[in-house]
């Protein structure tokens, strides 16, 4: 008998232990296991009014450590979990503008919902009914339209399924619940830039404009607002006719920072049109007249007080020699546009209607992809996708007039 206790004693990977009464008529239990996370040996003990109590914790305690699932995820809240995961696993390995934007959908959004829960007690359910109710009235701001947009609900979506696909790795959950979960739909931005004679009239109206070579440089080059107003000199060669992005100018928290560019391929050197070397060149000028104004006027200050002018030596700077803060581009932008009479489009469409004159004239999708420091062909693919149908609709047509019989 005691041969075969013992073998079947080996048999058990996890959870080995034993039942047994206590003076009290109760009974108590243990089971031993690894934690995964630390490699160490640890006993869970257990408590009952009987025998069979005992056993039942014991046998549900032993089935979660075969699934991977340790104890420690009936203790650790998804708030807790969340704040460790995005300081532990997202901080160090995401842009920073990105890893602030998680730490408030974290906050805004998961943690008054989810956040009391533990590990252990979250299910599909609790996921997807936080996920319905964001697209009802998860907007914080705002009567008229209370629900969140598909796309901020998707990103909700993205930051708990990745925290929980990280307490899988690490042994505190056996499963992610977010796997059964209904996603939001993907609702894809419809790009709908200005014609290309919406874009002449654009710039016939702001020219003289103070942000005129701004508007010049991100219609000739798809450039984003945040690596425009990165651009130092030393970025642009006129000999070669092109610029290289090497950083990005953005805000995090209230305060503006100089950042590595969005993605790796985002780093790039492209070449510039003649319409926007001409118009850097008018820049530098007026930029070198206004050096001097502001020296004139400091002229008395001693050399140590002295304010240097444009110390940073950007392309685009404010009538102090400062950085512009990002939100002024595309406010200017949008009372530009009004005065223009023009339909009122983001600053960021002028990125698209970039790509779209390209894609027009029938250049090809990489050279477009490549300008653009999109990640991915697929993605500049996916993003103009009507163009491209538009594209070889006009190239059918050009095919039958010329084949025709």
């Amino acid at each position: 008998m005691k041969e075969t206790s013992n073998k079947n004693k080996a048999k058990r990977a996890h959870g080995e232990g034993s039942i047994y009464p206590l003076k009290d008529s109760s009974w108590a239990g243990y089971s031993k296991y690894i934690d995964t996370e630390t490699g160490e040996r640890k006993i869970q003990y257990f408590y009952g009014k009987s025998q069979k109590d005992v056993a039942k914790k014991k046998k549900l305690f032993e089935a979660e450590i075969e699934k991977g699932i340790m104890p420690q995820s009936g203790q650790i809240t998804v708030s807790q979990w969340l704040d460790e995961f995005l300081v532990t696993y997202k901080k160090n390995s995401v842009k920073q503008d990105t890893y602030e934007t998680y730490v408030y959908i974290a906050n805004a959004h998961l943690k008054p919902s989810l956040g009391k829960l533990t590990l252990k007690e979250l299910k599909t359910h609790h996921v997807q009914k936080m996920l319905n109710q964001k697209s009802k009235s998860g907007r914080r701001r705002g009567k008229n339209n209370p629900g969140l947009s598909p796309r901020m609900v998707e990103h909700i979506f993205c930051v708990i399924n990745m925290a929980l696909n990280q307490a899988v790795n690490n042994g505190l959950l056996g499963h992610n619940v977010c796997r059964a979960v209904k996603k939001p739909k993907k609702i894809r931005h419809v790009v709908n830039p200005w014609t290309v004679k919406q874009t002449k009239l654009f710039l016939a109206s702001v020219k003289g404009d103070r942000l005129f070579p701004f508007y010049v440089l991100a219609i000739g080059t798809g450039l984003r607002r945040s690596e425009i107003l990165g651009l130092q000199w030393s970025d642009i060669d006129f000999e070669k006719q092109s610029l290289t992005v090497r950083r990005t100018y953005i805000k995090i928290k209230g305060a503006c920072i100089f950042s590595e560019p969005k993605t790796q391929l985002s780093k790039r050197t492209i070449t510039l049109p003649a319409f926007v070397i001409n118009s850097l060149l008018e820049l530098k000028k007026a930029q070198a007249q206004e050096k001097l104004l502001w020296n004139g006027k400091h002229k008395d200050t001693t050399s140590k007080e002295k304010p240097e002018f444009n110390p940073l030596k950007l392309v685009f700077c404010n009538e102090f020699g400062q950085p512009y803060y990002p939100q002024s581009i595309s406010d200017q932008f949008k009372k530009a546009t009004v005065k223009a009479g023009l339909p009122v489009i983001r600053f960021h469409d002028l990125r698209h209607g970039h790509a779209t004159m390209l894609l027009e004239l029938g250049v090809h999708l990489k050279v477009v992809s490549d300008r653009l420091g999109h990640s991915t062909i697929n993605l500049t693919a996916d993003t103009y996708s009507h163009v491209q149908e538009k594209v070889q609709r006009e190239a059918s047509n050009k095919l039958n007039e010329l084949l025709n019989f």
